[in-house]
């Protein structure tokens, strides 16, 4: 199997406290971009070795593209009510005096029909969440573990 693997769904994106690299300021502009959870990517991977070898790529993304600065209004709308003393970065696309790229909306039908997979998390706010209900603070962590 050939793949082409769309963004990591990752809370720490927007609760790091850089700024977002040049490469990452580029794709801020774009109308829809496509993510997947890694358990998504994980299970396509394990489908893809139960089949013949073939030629065929599979598009690995979500059901959901979805313009980049939605995605991370919700992430930081997440992270925010998960922990209000959280630092979270706001980030604005600076679109003006550059011309966006064209962009394609990709299908992920031959990976689920041909190999039968079915997306644990299919849309970025079911993954996001995923995300933010297995992470945990350091101060959350420390207080269930005794540790100071």
């Amino acid at each position: 199997m050939r793949s082409k693997i769309s963004g990591f769904l990752a809370v720490d994106t927007i609760t790091k406290g850089e700024s977002l690299s040049p490469r990452q300021k580029s794709r801020e502009s774009k109308q829809y971009t496509a993510r997947i959870h890694v358990a998504d990517i994980y299970q396509a991977i394990l489908a893809s070795m139960s089949v013949r070898s073939s030629r065929r790529i599979y598009n690995v993304v979500d059901d959901d593209p979805a313009p980049r600065a939605e995605v991370f209004a919700f992430a930081r709308s997440l992270v925010e009510r998960r922990d209000p003393n959280l630092t979270v970065h706001s980030t604005v696309p600076d679109t003006q005096g550059r011309i966006v790229a064209a962009e394609k909306r990709v299908s992920n039908a031959r990976l689920k029909e041909e190999l039968g997979v079915r997306l644990l998390h299919p849309t970025y706010k079911s993954g996001l969440q995923g995300i933010l209900d297995s992470w945990r603070t350091k101060s959350t962590y420390s207080n269930e573990t005794g540790d100071v």
